[in-house]
């Protein structure tokens, strides 16, 4: 018997030879492919036949799927401002290729140039969550945080927001909104308060006051329980509620036991602080009913709902002069004002100086100086100013981010909505950084 044996080692060196050279010979078929495809594309873009250069990328990328061919679609139709074209290209290629940081720089430049913001702050999102790089998509967010769209709802006179919600009022009296400006209970009522704690005082045709949920269901009878003639009901927080009953402040509990002693005035709780008045002096009280501290005050700052302490900050006017206190009454910092508003959702309050409004910081110093006609605190990083009778906003570094155009304009809330009046009518506008 013959003995093959020595013929199995050639002959497979000979079959894998054979094999690679086809392999070269195939690559080398499809590079000069590719360069002919890719020839004729940019050849087809010079000329302006896009649609047939981008035929002949997709060509091109059957042959090889590459995301610079992609690309090279999408920065072509940029570039002949056909902004649709190259957003198609770009969802395509987000698909192909998530995990590539290229696509989301164009994909968000393409979608804020066609000023399609929500689609823009969307692929930022799926950046975020993919946990990606880019020096481009950091400048891209920086020029999208204060980007935003009104809404066309409308009142003639609100509240402002608390707890998510806002009075609004129309010709059929006052009702509830969302902090979007969405009707919750349609207005009918002679009087609201502000809502907290799953409720919100308002005072019926019937000339009865109630706690009401956002149902519209009457939760307590106010004006049963509390004998006399009621005027005012404030918010419900640390467990107590304000009253002006027969022309004096009470504050009560849920089971409507009067708290403490009576005032010519009584503010809302926060941070078990309040601000209470009698006579011409103003003090500053615990959620005990015992003083924060002994002095006596000319005037304590409140915002809208009868609160003197946000962000554990307090403005108190002593001597003529505004100061700073914090929320166990010591003094914070050695600044003085003239005015000075409440703090709100941020860092930065509006302080007054010579007429003349600007910002301090927590710890009482001069962060933005005085020079607008007028200003709220900062919330979300953003403030309201006014400057000849306009209202825009402002963020922390005093640049000018909504110029100003509304006849009055409130704080941002948390959801990244604000309130703002525009002749006689208020409306919303939305930061798609948290509406999109």
């Amino acid at each position: 018997m013959k003995n093959y044996r020595p013929l199995v080692p050639i002959l497979m060196v000979v079959l894998m030879a054979a094999s690679v050279y086809t392999m070269i010979s195939q690559a080398a078929s499809q590079k000069q492919e590719l360069e002919e495809l890719i020839q004729k594309a940019e050849s087809c873009s010079e000329q302006g036949l896009y649609d047939k250069a981008a035929g002949y990328y997709r060509d091109a990328i059957e042959v090889d799927n590459r995301i610079e061919y992609y690309l090279a679609v999408i920065d072509m139709y940029y570039d002949a401002e056909k902004y649709d074209y190259s957003q198609t290209w770009c969802e395509e290629t987000l698909e192909a290729f998530p995990g590539d940081a290229a696509i989301y720089e164009r994909a968000i430049k393409v979608y804020l140039e066609n000023e399609e913001y929500s689609e823009a702050f969307g692929v930022l999102d799926k950046f975020d969550g993919r946990k990606l790089t880019s020096e481009t998509v950091e400048g891209y967010r920086e020029v999208m945080e204060d980007l935003y769209y009104e809404n066309g709802v409308s009142f003639d006179e609100i509240t402002v927001v608390s707890a998510g919600y806002v009075g609004s009022h129309n010709k059929n009296g006052w009702g509830l909104a969302s902090s979007k400006g969405a009707s919750i209970i349609a207005p009918k009522y002679e009087q609201i308060g502000y809502y907290a704690n799953d409720m919100v005082a308002v005072l019926g045709e019937d000339n009865i006051w109630y706690f009401m949920n956002s149902d519209g269901e009457y939760l307590y009878n106010i004006s049963q329980s509390i004998p006399g003639s009621i005027t005012e009901v404030g918010l419900y927080n640390n467990d107590v509620f304000p009253v002006c009953v027969d022309g004096k402040y009470r504050y009560y509990s849920i089971d409507f036991s009067q708290k403490f002693e009576e005032y010519d005035y009584a503010g809302t709780f926060s941070s078990g602080v309040a601000a209470v008045k009698n006579g011409e002096t103003w003090q500053l009280i615990k959620s005990d009913g015992t003083r924060l501290t002994e002095d006596e005050y000319q005037n304590v700052i409140l915002d809208e709902r009868g609160v003197c302490c946000q962000q554990n900050r307090i403005f108190v006017e002593k001597g003529g002069e505004y100061i700073l206190l914090d929320s166990e009454g010591n003094r914070v910092g050695t600044e003085t004002f003239d005015d000075a508003k409440a703090f709100s959702n941020g860092e930065y309050g509006a302080v007054m100086r010579d007429g003349l409004w600007g910002f301090v910081n927590l710890s009482g110093e001069v962060v933005l100086e005085t020079k607008y006609d007028e200003a709220k605190s900062f919330s979300l990083n953003l403030a309201p100013v006014s400057e000849d009778g306009r209202w825009g906003y402002i963020d922390i570094s005093g640049n000018e981010v909504i110029e100003p155009q509304y006849t009055n304009a409130y704080c941002f809330y948390l959801d990244g909505t604000a309130f703002v009046q525009e002749g006689e009518e208020w409306k919303t506008i939305n930061l798609y950084k948290y509406n999109h």
